[in-house]
């Protein structure tokens, strides 16, 4: 049964995967693989609380898994509980040092928190372990970005791109500190890369909006002139907000 359940979490079929674990867990109450399911299947059902509960169960069985506390971190980070994501992710650290992943998700925590200072420290340390964690150089580019530290910047983020030329939140960040840089023939470069991995991230956004103007169309009698029939490439480019 429990092949049966992971094979259906694999597949993403997270409510079929619940049934079978909850299942296991009816008869073998402590089965530790089965509770990591089960909070697995309602973290990414957005249950944060459903899965801390879960987690707590699980410290309770085995106050030494470092893996634990990792996974009830980042539940608690879905909650919005930084502190207490903080305070897991160090005790996960504490009992396997060598966990660069721990590192990572400490350092973006912090990020949150608007600690930059430890963020940046989290960051290096996840490097120091694991130099092609594409991540953590995306990371020490965003904190050089938020201290205006475009060239060191766009050093970082050429590292991220380099170990994994599909990031799309690398090639928005790199878009981003080029626009405030003023480069925008770069700027429209990387906009086409991240077009062609996803041709509707702009969009999305916009849709609600578009509709609005179309239904502004539909009840203007007066109008004329299509506004936008002469914007070029490069106004398309100058009005993106990258925030969003």
């Amino acid at each position: 049964m429990l092949e049966q359940a992971w094979k259906k979490f694999s597949k993403k079929q997270f409510d079929a995967a619940e049934d079978v674990f909850s299942a296991i867990l009816e008869n073998e109450k402590s089965n530790i693989d089965a509770l990591h399911g089960l909070a697995g299947c309602l973290l990414r059902k957005k249950d944060a609380s459903g899965a801390v509960k879960i987690y707590d169960q699980l410290e309770k069985l085995d106050g030494k898994s470092a893996i634990t506390y990792h996974l009830r971190a980042l539940a608690f980070g879905a909650g919005n509980k930084h502190s207490k994501a903080v305070e897991d992710l160090e005790k996960a650290i504490e009992l396997a040092d060598d966990s660069f992943e721990a590192y990572l998700d400490l350092g973006g925590t912090f990020i949150v928190n608007k600690d930059y200072m430890r963020a940046a420290q989290c960051f290096e340390k996840c490097i120091n372990i694991d130099g092609k964690c594409s991540e953590a150089w995306i990371g020490k580019a965003l904190l050089a970005h938020i201290n205006k530290e475009q060239k060191a910047a766009i050093e970082f983020i050429s590292i991220a791109l380099k170990l994994n030329p599909k990031s799309l939140l690398a090639l928005l960040i790199k878009t981003e500190v080029l626009l405030e840089m003023g480069k925008k023939a770069d700027v429209e470069k990387e906009v086409k890369k991240i077009l062609a991995i996803n041709p509707d991230i702009f969009k999305s956004d916009l849709k609600d909006d578009d509709d609005d103007d179309d239904d502004d169309l539909d009840d203007d009698d007066d109008y004329e002139k299509d506004e936008d029939a002469d914007r070029t490439e490069d106004d398309e480019i100058e009005e993106f907000d990258l925030d969003d």
